[in-house]
């Protein structure tokens, strides 16, 4: 056998270590890296305003975006791993990340406010979008797992994955550190696998006690108890250190300003409400969030009127 050039073996010897120091610079890059390439990503793609390890009160979110032209969140967990056991953890993190929203969907709301107001992003008045999702009570959201090249190379573990987890969509970091919305699948681009679908998350909605103890008395149902809740929050900050609250026994609750009054009283399928003002009283039924949101003006005045 004839031996090989010496040339084609220090060839072969540099590319192998070419090699072995790509995979070693890969493996010593932080998540953070892979976080600074996704928020780039879907800042330019879905014109978001994005901020990275979002906290609110749990386990960080890797990257926060919010479309303003779309109005909706796009949320993505990312990860390094291409292990099965571990992409099937980045896809279980999302249903804990919809469990966090839905708990403290304020704070979540408030929290990236503030990120936004610490990294100076000022390209959008966000707390005006902010007060609109917590009068609907849900907060609409895109979510995703950003995977590596490696994590993409069998695509019927993550259309397994997919089949119960639909709506959360797969943004793949190629080789070259670029983000793909597509995975390959048998030599063609399978764009499908990596959509997202948009999630209305509901914010729940803390009933405080005695709100609560009028609510069961009166057998009120879930849909009530909720729009009573939000209009009590409402009412209580819209002048928290002088409007009064007074509990009517198991009946209802009394917000006092000076001498303008504002009563609620649940019933079973709806809020009855009284507001008192200079002539009188005058007595409204609540059954859906469009009627609140048209009496929320009038109880603002009748309140801050009596103010004086």
């Amino acid at each position: 056998m004839l031996a090989r050039p010496d040339y084609e073996l220090c060839f072969e010897e540099t590319a192998a270590d070419e090699g072995l120091v790509a995979k070693a610079r890969k493996r010593r890059r932080l998540e953070s890296y892979y976080q600074d390439i996704v928020r780039r990503y879907i800042s330019k793609k879905h014109g978001c305003v994005a901020v990275r390890e979002l906290d609110f009160g749990g386990p960080k979110l890797d990257v926060v975006g919010f479309s303003p032209d779309n109005d909706e969140f796009h949320i993505v967990e990312c990860k390094r791993t291409a292990r099965p056991v571990g992409v099937g953890q980045a896809f279980g993190q999302i249903l804990g990340y919809k469990a966090m929203i839905h708990d403290a969907g304020e704070r979540f709301l408030d929290s990236f406010n503030r990120k936004l107001s610490q990294e100076e992003i000022t390209k959008i008045r966000f707390w005006a979008h902010a007060v609109r999702f917590v009068e609907a009570g849900k907060i609409p959201v895109r979510f995703y797992v950003a995977l590596l090249n490696e994590a993409c190379e069998h695509p019927e573990i993550l259309q397994l994955i997919k089949k119960d987890l639909k709506e959360v969509g797969i943004i793949r970091i190629d080789r070259y550190n670029h983000c793909k919305d597509y995975i390959r699948r048998f030599g063609t681009k399978d764009y499908e696998i990596c959509q997202a679908t948009t999630v209305e998350v509901p914010i729940s909605m803390p009933i405080r006690n005695e709100l609560k103890a009028c609510l069961d008395h009166k057998k009120s149902n879930h849909g009530i108890s909720l729009l009573a809740a939000r209009l009590d929050r409402r009412i209580r900050r819209m002048k928290p250190k002088r409007t009064k609250c007074i509990r009517l026994g198991k009946y209802g609750l009394v917000y006092r300003a000076s001498k303008n009054f504002v009563a609620l009283y649940p019933r079973k399928n709806h809020l009855r409400l009284h507001i008192r003002e200079k002539k009188g009283w005058k007595k409204h039924n609540i059954a859906k969030e469009s009627q609140l949101r048209r009496l929320v003006p009038q109880i603002r005045k009748a309140l801050e009127r009596g103010l004086g």
